[in-house]
């Protein structure tokens, strides 16, 4: 398993990657973190390990979300991408966003999910009462045994040992599940219980049997994930397998996928130079920051959302569309879009405007009055006198057409009418707004369109509401623990009226798990 204080801390990485690979440079494996990580400190093996398992968790969901839809493909073998010395395997997964670019998933760790695989195979009932010689005596028994005793002196018999009931495992030694139990119970720790069903349901059975390992061969205070423990730990569990292999004298098939399970765990390690995917982590984690912010202002703040430009799912989503049936209605989206490319979104969400249709009965729904009309026909206007402007009488039904998509909307109600709100989720470092004049012209190209695009999104809307505040939305570290406050705004920033807001990542983080509880 890792060793958590021998990871390199990348920051702001140029291309995109959040995970565990080899370094390009040097031996030894480098922790690619998400942008606005400046401040995560280095050398903490307890927050390193706990950002581990909390984004191990994150890409798992994202990737159980989205598995079944058309947004991702698990790559087949003709499919093969060799990017940052790694080589994707079969059981990654891909998807590209609407502007063409091309995003690669990989969430799964060998280590850790043969140990969660393998409780499939375990069947604990199987620890069964069978007869086995016991040095205990059952007096009660005793006449059973006369043929078997040493008859001494003064009528006095010895009886060595009996055959009694005693708990064991079929293949013959309890020890292999107690090891098994063990490492299982503590990665479920680390998980915070994130894990199948089957094992939730056992999570008792799986703990009393870890004590006992831990009882026969631990002290209390080691940890295989304990920053001054976790050497000596795995280096005895290492030698627990080792003992108990050479003395498990049956070893059926139950035995040798827990003994591989555990084998794998303790000796095996991420290996980009293998066809076999065993890196971790996602090239473009956009879509994963996209999903983690609609997760918690849907949790957060669902009544005020008008427009969402998301199809995520949920255990009780607003509105749900009667077009959706089956598991489809547990996702936000209710209202179907065309998208030309075939990529991204084909739902998204949207109520109902307080805005009437001018000429049938009925209000224009939100996605509707998000709308930039070019009308090429010729028209009049009189400035002198408009009343002459001959707008008006044209025939729009040919006019050209666009339904910008901005990420979210929020309409905050008040005594002078609706406010509104326009956030759209950006994955890209703070210096990316500071400093522009130091960007790569691919960054400048990107940071011109998506100005001007938020720009557009406050123009279509500004039609008939008042937006009181246009917000690209970043992802920031704000400590280790989660903080009470959603973020803040980067003081003395303005791009055209667009502000900057910093947004506390491990806070949207936790909403975004807690929905896969």
């Amino acid at each position: 398993m890792f060793d958590f204080s021998s990871f390199k801390l990348i920051k702001n990485s140029n291309d995109s990657f959040v995970g565990i690979r080899k370094s390009a440079l040097e031996d030894g494996y480098e922790f690619c973190l998400p942008n606005g990580f400046e401040n995560f400190p280095d050398g903490n093996f307890d927050e390193v390990r706990d950002l581990f398992f909390k984004m191990y968790r994150t890409f798992r969901k994202f990737e159980r979300d989205n598995k079944d839809t058309n947004r991702l493909e698990t790559n087949k073998r003709e499919y093969q991408i060799d990017q940052d010395q790694t080589t994707i395997s079969s059981g990654g997964i891909s998807m590209q966003t609407e502007d063409g670019e091309v995003c690669v998933l990989y969430s799964k760790i060998k280590m850790i999910e043969r140990v969660l695989e393998a409780y499939d195979d375990l069947a604990i009932n199987s620890i069964q009462k069978k007869a086995r010689r016991s040095e205990d005596i059952d007096y009660s028994q005793i006449h059973k045994y006369l043929d078997r005793a040493i008859y001494l002196d003064k009528d006095v018999i010895y009886v060595e040992a009996m055959d009694l009931p005693h708990l064991t495992v079929r293949y013959g030694s309890a020890d292999i599940v107690n090891l098994y139990c063990y490492i299982l119970d503590e990665i479920v720790q680390q998980l915070e219980n994130d894990v199948p069903d089957k094992i939730k349901a056992r999570i008792q059975d799986i703990r009393f049997f870890a004590q006992r390992f831990q009882d026969d061969y631990l002290t209390s205070n080691q940890s295989i994930f304990g920053k001054d423990t976790f050497a000596e730990t795995i280096s005895i569990l290492k030698e627990a397998l080792d003992n108990i292999d050479k003395n498990t004298y049956y070893k059926d098939d139950d035995y040798w996928k827990l003994y591989e399970a555990i084998e794998i765990f303790l000796y095996g390690e991420i290996n980009p130079n293998k066809n076999d995917g065993d890196y971790w982590g996602i090239k473009g984690f956009s879509l994963v920051w996209e999903d983690m912010c609609h997760t918690y202002f849907f949790k957060e703040f669902r009544n005020e959302i008008c427009y969402a430009d998301t199809d995520i799912p949920l255990k009780n989503p607003p509105n749900p569309s009667l077009q959706r049936q089956g598991e489809e209605r547990q996702r936000v989206g209710n209202n179907k879009t065309h998208q030309g490319t075939g990529y991204g979104n084909q739902w998204i969400y949207c109520t109902i405007s307080d805005i009437p249709y001018p000429k049938r009965k009925g209000y224009f729904g939100w996605n509707e009055l998000l709308c930039i009309e070019f009308d090429t026909k010729h028209g009049d206007l009189v400035y002198s006198n408009r009343g002459y402007d001959n707008f008006e009488a044209r025939d729009r039904s040919r006019a050209m057409r666009r339904f910008p998509r901005p990420d979210l909307v929020l309409k905050l109600e008040t005594k002078n009418g609706a406010n509104i709100k326009i956030f759209d989720y950006k994955d890209v470092p703070i210096d990316f707004y500071i400093n522009p004049s130091l960007l790569s012209p691919k960054s400048v190209k990107k940071y011109k369109e998506d100005t001007v695009k938020q720009l557009t999104y406050e123009f279509a809307l500004e039609q008939t509401h008042t937006v009181v505040e246009n917000v690209f939305f970043i992802p920031w570290y704000y400590g280790a623990e989660p903080q009470p406050t959603l973020g803040e705004t980067q003081p003395n920033l303005n791009i055209k009226g667009i502000k900057v807001f910093k947004a506390n990542f491990f806070l949207i983080q936790k909403i975004y798990l807690e929905e896969n509880l």
